[in-house]
């Protein structure tokens, strides 16, 4: 198998950290031993060192505490879904009663605005969300 620059750089991160194995490290090792070029390179480039902010230790219960967020995230009920579904299902069965022509669509243009109301507000807030991801 040829290792070659790209797999070289794609391992410099982990390299670098002190996470990689012994065979990942006398990989790299080799190959910038040939490549002095690539090594001097990756030495002085800044964006390929590890900031320093970044922690290095997770709680111990980190994962069980994600779980438990995403069970909760997974469970949770949107009410502004749930009345906006209501409220457009309302706005459909007000309009199918009123097909007589001789009543006032006043009842379904009300229900109708509520629920474009119940609308924006879940897609304002689903839009939050991803941007808060």
């Amino acid at each position: 198998m040829k290792i070659t620059r790209d797999v070289v750089i794609d391992l410099w991160p982990v390299y670098q950290s002190g996470e990689a194995s012994p065979d990942t490290r006398a990989l790299v090792d080799e190959f910038l031993k040939q490549d002095p070029e690539l090594a001097r390179r990756l030495r002085e480039e800044k964006s390929f060192e590890l900031p320093e902010s970044l922690p290095h230790t997770l709680h111990p219960d980190h994962e069980m505490r994600t779980f438990r967020m995403t069970r909760k995230a997974i469970h949770k009920i949107d009410f502004t879904l749930l009345f906006a579904m209501m409220f457009s299902g309302f706005a459909f069965g007000r309009i199918v009663s009123d097909t007589s022509w001789d009543v006032s669509p006043k009842n379904f243009a009300i229900t109708a605005a509520i629920a474009a109301l119940f609308w924006i507000a879940f897609f304002v807030r689903l839009v939050r969300k991803v941007k808060a991801l």
